[in-house]
């Protein structure tokens, strides 16, 4: 463990420590405390009277899941309107939230910024012996309007959007329609996966979740500006429809008896792939890295001569602290690019490598392989793996992304940082299985 991850490691053990002291660990399936404190964050609490094991970092007041409803109790005052009675064919119309959302203030004042930002450096004065700006300074400022233009359209279809939910035996269709034009994608209703509510983004730290239909062939998301009780019981309604009673046999499927009768003797299962969005974050990373070092470097220090006549040594001194601070984006140019040649080179390095999770009936180990042999390997005693976590970590184009954890004797091994959650949650799901564990 290098020095920054045991920094980062006692300054979580702090903060959970004070959370426990002031009541505000909580069981995201009982809302109980816990009996003890947490011994660190990559260690499972257990609450015996519900069973639920979770990292520390779930047991939070705000983190109690995403509610559950029936499918034919439709919320009081809901504008949505339903045709047919939740089974077979089904149409659900959402009108149009009326409502901007946060996005409209964080497009305004990152737009306002980045016109002020670029305006100055694009369009005023080269440096001297220049006759036009830097090239490179055009594609920069491009990334930042584009996200602040991208966050104005959504806050503008969050709140003109309409959208309509068709569920037949053949097809699901999302229908939106925003000033008369019309977007429809569909998905086949045999390999629908999931209907759930999963996070979409964060707005003050805190998960905003819409509705997600997932298929092998794509999925359809909408619902952010939906309220709570109108989200749970669409997911209801809409599971109904599409799975009618199979939903209860997949559900059987996946009971500790079930689980344990799928326990192999032997398993191989290949780490996921790194997410391919971790290079492009690298590259991203890098490109602004360098352009922030490079605006740094141009109005770089200007430190006065200490002989120079006619200074005064007071004002020397404040010239030099002031111009220390034209140093910070030559600093923080050199963190993100840094970071993103950590990156870039990881994901490199990892073509010709590949890890793999395997078992028998006495021990799990993870080994790396090159070129068909054994590189690196650590292994545990069956007996002490209970099984694999998928956690959340964050985002990337939307795609919510996961760590996968091995848990030996209860603590949490690292195995993977950014993985896809769709794809993390089904390895874990096989490993699971695999180890008879649910």
């Amino acid at each position: 463990m290098n020095l920054f991850e045991k920094l980062t490691t006692k300054a979580a053990k702090a903060a959970m420590d004070k959370a426990f002291a002031k009541g505000l660990l909580r069981c995201p399936k009982c809302a109980q405390m816990p009996s003890k404190p947490p011994m660190d964050a990559e260690t499972l609490l257990r609450r015996e009277s519900c069973g639920t094991e979770s990292f520390p970092s779930e047991w939070r007041p705000d983190f109690q899941g995403v509610p559950l409803a029936h499918p034919d109790q439709i919320p009081a005052g809901t504008r949505i309107r339903r045709e047919g009675n939740g089974t077979g064919e089904c149409i659900w119309h959402i009108p149009a939230s009326g409502k901007f959302g946060f996005f409209l203030l964080f497009g305004l004042l990152w737009t306002g910024i980045t016109a002020a930002g670029s305006g100055a450096f694009l369009f005023g004065t080269p440096a001297d012996g220049q006759d036009i700006q830097p090239w490179f300074l055009y594609p920069f400022f491009a990334l930042f309007w584009a996200i602040g233009l991208g966050t104005l359209y959504a806050a503008v279809r969050n709140k003109y959007a309409r959208h309509q939910i068709t569920v037949t035996p053949d097809l699901v269709t999302l229908r939106r329609e925003m000033f008369g034009r019309v977007r429809e994608k569909s998905l086949v209703t045999s390999n629908i996966s999931s209907v759930a509510q999963v996070v979409f983004y964060q707005q003050n730290y805190q998960p905003v979740y819409g509705v997600e239909i997932r298929g092998r062939d794509g999925k359809l998301r909408f619902g952010t500006t939906l309220v709570e009780a109108e989200k749970a019981w669409l997911v209801a309604d809409i599971k109904r429809a599409v799975f009618g009673e199979n939903q209860a046999s997949a559900a059987a499927a996946s009971s500790p008896e079930m689980i344990a009768a799928q326990r192999q003797s032997s398993f191989s299962f290949p780490l996921p792939p790194t997410s391919k969005g971790h290079w492009i974050l690298g590259v991203v990373f890098v490109f602004l890295g360098v352009g922030v070092m490079v605006m740094g470097f141009s109005s770089g220090p200007d430190f006065p001569e200490n002989g120079k006549d006619g200074v005064d040594w007071l004002a020397r001194v404040f010239s030099i602290v002031f111009n220390l601070f034209s140093l910070v984006p030559i600093i923080v140019g050199l963190v993100f690019g840094g970071a993103g040649v950590k990156m870039i080179s990881s994901t490199w390095s990892g073509r010709t490598k590949e890890v793999r999770l395997e078992g028998d009936e006495t021990q799990v180990a993870l080994r790396t392989y090159r070129h068909g042999r054994v590189i690196n390997e650590q292994s545990f005693s069956r007996s002490s793996v209970s099984g694999a976590r998928a956690t959340h970590t964050g985002h990337v184009n939307g795609k919510p992304m996961k760590r996968i954890d091995l848990i030996v004797d209860g603590k949490a091994h690292r195995i993977t940082r950014w993985t896809e959650g769709d794809v993390a949650d089904v390895w874990v799901t096989d490993v699971c299985r695999a180890l008879g564990k649910r």
